[in-house]
């Protein structure tokens, strides 16, 4: 199976498509343009299409991952900025900031079957690996709220409802921009807050308030490692990642990176972090393999690879077969 990195490049109206050739090495990058400000990007399956928000538009584009052909397009609501896969199901998420909606897409239909009115301009979105619960950043409202999705097990999407909402506080312009799942647990990231805040994702919650290390550093992304049960947070201002112990919930190191960084993606095959840095269009490779986070001992690999103009979102993309004549 070859595995792509993917970056939605906003500025530059298109994706750069990566095909990774080892856990240190990538074959030339191919720029396939789509128009109209892409800004989130996913994959719902291994081997499956790859699916990108129109930010300046009301679709998201299906892109056949070893050709970078654009495949399909669906209508979603105004100003589609996240996407988000549920596991176990065709669906896909997709977050309308313009419209204030969740639309819900099938997959295989290659359709809109609902869209659901949430809070002020939602944006990013996380799922539960049992596909039963999605927490969605209301970032205009300054909230949190939850998604019952166990009506899609059972193929009914009109039956998702609003399982809880939680305001991050302490006013309602903190900016919710960033959310990961942690052993039924989700962490925050806010735009103006200077802590982290974690939520339990049953019920809303607040579990615990994580002071990051430097004031008004911005948190713009947020994921969580494959092992170990790390969290890692972007610092958009200081261009520093901080990475959170969820057992205790304390930062443990902080790994220089770059200005302008935000969105995360991890490949949890190898413990390799990919981080958008949208000042430089380069995405930053980072490589955590063999390296305790727990310490500041060690330092890790930090590469980079270029992208289009302003990169916005990346994903770990993983085909059946590799692109002809490589990427």
């Amino acid at each position: 199976m070859a595995v792509f990195v993917v970056s939605a490049d906003t500025a530059a109206g298109s994706l750069t498509v990566t095909e990774k050739a080892g856990p240190s090495s990538y074959l030339r990058p191919v720029s396939v343009a789509t128009g109209r400000g892409p800004l989130g990007v996913a994959q719902c399956t291994p081997g499956g299409m790859l699916f990108v928000a129109l930010a300046v538009c009301d679709e998201v584009f299906s892109v056949d991952v070893p050709t970078g052909q654009v495949a399909g397009r669906i209508g979603v609501g105004w100003a589609p900025r996240s996407l988000a896969p549920v596991p176990g199901t065709p669906y896909l998420l997709v977050a309308n900031a313009g419209s204030d909606t969740v639309s819900v897409i099938d997959t295989e239909e290659g359709r809109t079957t609902v869209s659901i009115g949430v809070g002020r301009e939602p944006g990013a979105m996380a799922v539960s690996a049992d596909g039963r619960t999605a927490l969605v950043c209301e970032r205009g409202a300054g909230t949190v709220a939850a998604l019952d999705l166990s009506p899609l097990a059972k193929g009914y999407p009109a039956r998702i409802s609003l399982r809880w909402r939680t305001g991050i506080g302490p006013h309602p312009h903190t900016q919710p921009r960033a959310v990961a799942l942690s052993s039924g647990q989700a962490v925050v990231a806010c735009a103006r807050r200077d802590a982290l805040p974690v939520l339990n994702a049953d019920d809303g919650a607040l579990v615990a308030d994580v002071p990051l290390p430097l004031p008004g550093s911005a948190p713009a992304g947020v994921a969580v490692t494959g092992r170990d049960g790390f969290a890692l947070v972007a610092l958009e201002r200081a261009g520093l990642l901080a990475v959170v112990d969820v057992l205790d919930w304390r930062v443990t190191r902080q790994i220089r990176i770059g200005p302008g960084l935000r969105h995360l993606a991890v490949d949890a095959d190898d413990d390799t972090v990919y981080c958008t840095l949208a000042q430089h269009s380069r995405l930053a490779v980072l490589h955590l393999d063999g390296v305790d986070l727990s310490s500041t001992d060690g330092e890790p690999q930090l590469d980079t690879l270029a992208t289009g103009t302003r990169p916005s979102a990346v994903a770990v993309a993983r085909t059946n077969e590799p692109a002809p004549n490589g990427t």
